[in-house]
Formats: structure tokens, sequence, C-alpha cells
């Protein structure tokens, strides 16, 4: 499931404030179904053939009905690459990469570590990312512009915040710097099922201090904010990664492939919060 890749749009600042003005009415959109489903007794359905589960519910379903009319209704030149619903790609213009409840396993079951991703491709990679996870009335956010300055003056460099009603703060990832004091985080171990991702597991494992399951988005999350230093992940559509990139890198991290490269189509997925754990994590893969 490649994203295409196009020409490089090109996002001045006064578009990419317009950008996450429109991202975040769109996650609070998204917030109200997702809100009012969760802790619900819901109808599952499952997306995948007998003998594999992919849930889906209705909160899916009309949260990612809102985002779409709210990205559309306000740039409806763009394009629209979704979990949920229809896609509209276009090569000439960015294209919102969006899944409306990541880790709907989690959700189903009560737990608050899912999340809506909104993320703005540019035709090479993700500029804008947005975390939303509304039951914790966390809001995740990266931009290439400060979100507390003009937006006509860009930021040095990417940055990512936390956004809570306490308040608004940067984040940075942990400093740590050995394999061997590092925590990793990854969704569950049922992904690595493939012999081949299962060694890589296997290696990753007895290289680190401790290894932590559950989480999905909200993995990336921990690591942006300094509490853990690496997630691993198999298996990725670019809707479950293409938001949380420009937040780790935002916050001093590194995403790519198991290859090294662009991780922003998914598949294979290494998440370090510096570059010295990416080295020695791609090293174990090799």
């Amino acid at each position: 499931m490649m994203l295409p890749k196009y020409s490089k749009v090109e996002l001045n600042p006064d578009l990419q404030a317009r950008l996450l003005a429109t991202a975040l009415r769109a996650a609070d959109a998204a917030s109200v179904p997702t809100l009012a489903n969760f802790r619900q007794k819901l109808n599952i359905e499952n997306k995948e053939q007998p003998g594999s589960f992919d849930p889906v519910t209705i909160a899916d379903r009309q949260a990612e009905q809102v985002i779409k009319k709210v990205v559309l209704d306000e740039f409806p030149e763009h394009g629209f690459f979704g979990e949920e619903s229809e896609r509209k790609i276009r090569s000439n213009q960015p294209m919102w990469i969006v899944d409306p409840i990541d880790g709907t396993r989690a959700y189903i079951t009560g737990m608050p570590l899912w999340g809506t991703l909104i993320a703005v491709y540019d035709g090479e990679d993700a500029v804008i990312g947005v975390l939303e996870q509304p039951f914790l009335q966390e809001r995740f956010i990266a931009t290439d512009f400060s979100i507390a300055g003009s937006a006509t003056t860009p930021a040095a460099a990417r940055t990512s915040e936390l956004l809570t009603p306490k308040g608004q703060r940067s984040l940075l990832t942990s400093k740590t710097q050995l394999l061997s004091d590092a925590i990793v985080q990854t969704t569950t171990p049922d992904f690595f099922s493939d012999s081949g991702h299962q060694d890589v597991l296997d290696r990753v494992k007895s290289a680190v201090s401790l290894v932590r399951y559950g989480g999905d988005c909200y993995c990336y999350a921990l690591l942006a904010m300094g509490f853990v230093d690496i997630v691993i992940e198999t298996g990725l559509a670019p809707y479950d990664i293409a938001a949380l990139i420009p937040i780790v890198q935002g916050a001093g991290g590194i995403v790519t492939s198991w290859e090294g490269g662009s991780a922003v189509s998914g598949g294979s997925v290494l998440a370090c919060a510096n570059a010295q754990l990416h080295e020695q994590v791609l090293a174990l893969i090799d």
C-alpha cells in the first residue's frame, strides 16, 4: 500500500498555518463520535477473512466521515487517503493521510491508548502530524513553524508539542544511547509472526533492558515524550505512521524503514530517540 510519489508541493508558512488549523478542527470534530462511543457496547465488524481479525466500528467510520468533510470543505482540491473511506489521489496537491481510530483493538476493549491520526503529505514526506487522544485530553502536534509564534515566521526546525488542559509544552526524546539501557515498545509480538520479523524482534529483546507491549500510536507519543527509547513494528499502512513521523522527528527522534529509508508508506518501521540508538538497532536488523 505505497503512497504515490510526486514532485514536492511547496507549502508556504501561511498555507501551513491553514493546514494545521484545519487538521485541529478535524481532530475536534472526530472526537465527538470517538468519545461518544468509547466504552460503550458496539457492533464490531471484522474487515479481514475468517481466521484473522481487523475490527471496525461505527466510531471509526463516523470519525473519518467528519474529518473528511472538514478537510475537503476547506481544501476541495487536496487528496485524501484514509483507512475507512474511498481514497482521492491527486498527484500535484497536498494529501491528507488519516486514521480515524488507530488502535481499534484498544478502543473496543476500553483501553485509552488509541488515537486519531491526521497528517499532511507533500509528495515526499509527512510535514504536519496530529495525534489526538481526546479521552486523555492530549493533543500531539508537529509542524515546520512555531505554533506559538507568527504563522509567517518559520521555525528553525520542525517542532513537536503536547497540548493539554494544563497548557502546552515542547516534546523531547530521551538521551539514552546504550542499547542495553533502552526501553522498547511495540504493539504486539503477534505482528512479528513472519520468521524473519520474529528473528529481528528476538535479537532486539535480547539486547535491551525492557520490552513493553500495547500502545498502537501511543507508543510513538511515549517515545516523543522521552519515556520510551525505541518503537519497532511491522505491517503498518501509511495511515498508521504518517502523522507520527513528524511528531517523533520534531522531538529529536528518527523514524525510518528497517532498511533505513523513508517510513511514510508504512511496512516495517523503526523509531528511535536518537541517531546512536537508531544505528545500533539497524545493525541488529541486518
